[in-house]
């Protein structure tokens, strides 16, 4: 799975639940099902200073902790909540949070890691 890098992948407002979803392809394109899938983790972390948010460090992340991975199509869905969200550094308006995914497939053939970067509104009042 490849994915191109682009300035924020989604705008999210602090304190909101969302979705991100992608279709998990190996290096030919061809679908990843959940069941080629032995190992899948997820990271989540401010990218100001790498620290860990929601106890996201490592976190198993296959059809666990709010990510899924359809049987077939290959649809990992990871739905973002309230505290994935939450602002960390309430002096800034925006800030980063990045999830980094970890994937083993195909008996320990195939790997694949990618991050995906979510610019956090700080909204006033809501901290």
């Amino acid at each position: 799975m490849s994915k191109e890098p682009k300035a924020f992948d989604k705008i999210i407002n602090e304190g909101n639940t969302s979705i991100y979803d992608l279709t998990l392809t190996d290096e030919e394109g061809t679908v990843i099902p959940a069941s080629a899938i032995s190992v899948l983790t997820l990271t989540l972390s401010n990218v100001a200073d790498g620290a860990i948010i929601n106890s996201r460090n490592a976190q198993d992340a296959l059809n666990a902790n709010n990510v899924t991975i359809h049987a077939t199509s290959g649809l990992l869905t990871y739905t973002l909540q309230p505290l994935d969200t939450a602002i960390q550094d309430t002096t800034l308006n925006y800030e980063t949070h990045r999830a980094t995914f970890q994937c083993t497939y195909n008996s320990g053939a195939g790997q694949s890691n990618w991050d995906v970067d979510f610019l956090i509104r700080n909204l006033s009042g809501v901290s």
